[in-house]
C-alpha cells in the first residue's frame, strides 16, 4: 500500500517503494482542466501545460529537454476534462533531478511573451491534427452534445477564437489561481530511499507559494443530453460515437460497469466486436468504454463504417444491445470477466510509471478503493444482479445521444438516429 503525508504549503506527496526496479517515475498533478474553465478561458489549462515547458529563470526550453534527454529518460504532460499532470522518468540515481526540474517548472516559468505567440501557433496546428481526424471530430461533437451547457462539453484544446485570445496576463491570473500548492499532488513511484527521497521533496516542493486565495468552486454537476449530431467531411468512412447513460467516479458499481462493459464491447471476444466485424464484416474496428466523472459517466460505443453499411450496422448493434437485455450476462462469463479485469489491471501495473498514475489518481480524485488488494477485492465481489441494474440503466430506456462524422446529411443523420432508438427500445 502506498503511504501519504502533505507538505505545510498543502502539497499532498503520495508514494510507492517497488523493490527490483532500476527507475522512477514522478507525476506533479494538478487539479485543474476543462471542466474548471469558462467558455472564454477554454483551452487554458492545456496552453499553460505547453508553456511550463518554454523556460524558467534558470533553464531555457532546451534545457528542460536536455536535462531529461542526457539521462536517458522521459518527460511529458497531458491536459484532461479534470486534471493536469507533469511526469518524468529516470533511473532511481536521478531522483533530485527529476524533482528539481518538476519544481523549476511548477514554481519558475516564466510565460515569455514571444513564446506565447509561438506556442499558439503550435495549438492552433494541434487543432487542426484532430480537426482532420474524424473520430476526434465526432468525439467532441458527442462531447459538446451530451454535456450541452456544462464546461464539461468544452473540447480540452479550445477552439482557435480562444487561443488566439490569450494574454500573458490571462495565462498568470489562471496559473496562480488554480496551480497552487492546496491543489497540487506529487506521485512517486519506484526505487528510492524513503528519509532521503522525502527529504528532497520538502527541498523542491516545501517552498512554492500559495499567490493566490481565491475560493474556487466545485464545477457545476452536468444533466446528461440526448440528441443526434452530424458534421458533413469527404472522408472514406462515417465515424459514428454514441454515448449511453452511466454512472459516476461516486457510484459503488464501477467495477461491474467495467465488467458489462467489457462483455459487450470491450474487447477481441466481446459480443460487438464478434457480431459486427467477425460475423458480419461490417468494421474493421468497434469498441465500448465507460466514461467516469465525478458526478455522472456514460457508456460510449464508437466505429468507423462504409456508408453503404451504415444502415445495417446500426440495425445488427442494435440486435447486440437487445440480446444482452434479454440474455443478460450469464455467471460463466462473469467469471471470464473478473479474470479479464483482474489480468488487464495486474498486467498494466508492470511499470513504475503506471504505479505513479494509479497512485496520484487514488488520491486525487478520492478513489474509495486504496490499494490494490482493496480492488482485486472489489472485482471479486462483481455479482450478475448489480450487473442487470446496469444493462437496464444503460440500455433499459433507449436513451442515447450519437454523432456522425462523415458523407452524410443532417436529414440522414437524425433518420438513422430516431430509427436506433426505436429498434433498442422495442421489446424482442
Amino acid at each position: 500500500m502506498h503511504s501519504k503525508i502533505t507538505l505545510k504549503n498543502g502539497v499532498q506527496v503520495v508514494f510507492q517503494k517497488l523493490d527490483g526496479y532500476q527507475s522512477v517515475s514522478i507525476g506533479a498533478f494538478i487539479k485543474t482542466g476543462t471542466m474548471y474553465e469558462t467558455r472564454e478561458e477554454n483551452g487554458i489549462s492545456h496552453f499553460i501545460e505547453h508553456m511550463l515547458f518554454k523556460g524558467t529563470k534558470t533553464r531555457t526550453t532546451q534545457e528542460i529537454s536536455l536535462t531529461i534527454d542526457r539521462l536517458g529518460g522521459e518527460i511529458n504532460a497531458f491536459t484532461s476534462k479534470d486534471c493536469t499532470c507533469f511526469y518524468t522518468k529516470l533511473l532511481s540515481e536521478d531522483i533530485e533531478t527529476g524533482l528539481s526540474l518538476l519544481s523549476d517548472m511548477l514554481g519558475e516559468s516564466c510565460f515569455n511573451e514571444e513564446a506565447i505567440d509561438t506556442e499558439k501557433s503550435v495549438v492552433i496546428d494541434e487543432i487542426n491534427m484532430y480537426e482532420d481526424s474524424a473520430e476526434d471530430v465526432a468525439d467532441d461533437l458527442l462531447t459538446a452534445l451530451v454535456f450541452k451547457g456544462n464546461a464539461l462539453g468544452l473540447p480540452i484544446l479550445g477552439d482557435k477564437n480562444s487561443v488566439t485570445s490569450f494574454t500573458k496576463d490571462a495565462l498568470i491570473a489562471y496559473f496562480k489561481t488554480h496551480y497552487r500548492p492546496d491543489r497540487m499532488l506529487i506521485s512517486i513511484a519506484g526505487e528510492f530511499e524513503t528519509e532521503h527521497m522525502l527529504a528532497l521533496v520538502e527541498r523542491y516542493f516545501g517552498g512554492l507559494q500559495q499567490d493566490s486565495d481565491t475560493r474556487l468552486n466545485e464545477p457545476e454537476a452536468p444533466t446528461l443530453n440526448w440528441g443526434v449530431v452530424s458534421k458533413y467531411k469527404e472522408n472514406e468512412q462515417i465515424q459514428v460515437s454514441i454515448d449511453f447513460p452511466g454512472i459516476s467516479y461516486e457510484d459503488h458499481r464501477n467495477y461491474e460497469m467495467m465488467l458489462m462493459t467489457n462483455i459487450f464491447g470491450g474487447t477481441n471476444s466481446a459480443m460487438l466486436f464478434q457480431t459486427i466485424r467477425e460475423a458480419y464484416g461490417l468494421s474493421y474496428s468497434i469498441y465500448a468504454q465507460p466514461t467516469f466523472y465525478d458526478t455522472v459517466g456514460t457508456l460510449n460505443v464508437s466505429f468507423g463504417v462504409s456508408k453503404e453499411n451504415l444502415n445495417e450496422i446500426f440495425m445488427r448493434l442494435a440486435e447486440v444491445i437487445q440480446t444482452l437485455k434479454r440474455d443478460r450476462i450469464s455467471a460463466e462469463q462473469v467469471k471470464a470477466g473478473k479474470a479479464h479485469l483482474k489480468g488487464s489491471f495486474l498486467l498494466g501495473l508492470e511499470g513504475t510509471d503506471q504505479y505513479m498514475d494509479l497512485i496520484g489518481r487514488i488520491e486525487l480524485f478520492h478513489h474509495k478503493e486504496k490499494d490494490i488488494p482493496e480492488m482485486i477485492a472489489k472485482i471479486e465481489a462483481i455479482s450478475e444482479k448489480t450487473i442487470d441494474t446496469l444493462i437496464d440503466l444503460s440500455f433499459g430506456s433507449g436513451e442515447c445521444a450519437m454523432s456522425l462524422v462523415g458523407e452524410i446529411t443532417t436529414k440522414e443523420a437524425e433518420y438513422l438516429y430516431k430509427k436506433f432508438v426505436k429498434a433498442i427500445q422495442s421489446t424482442l
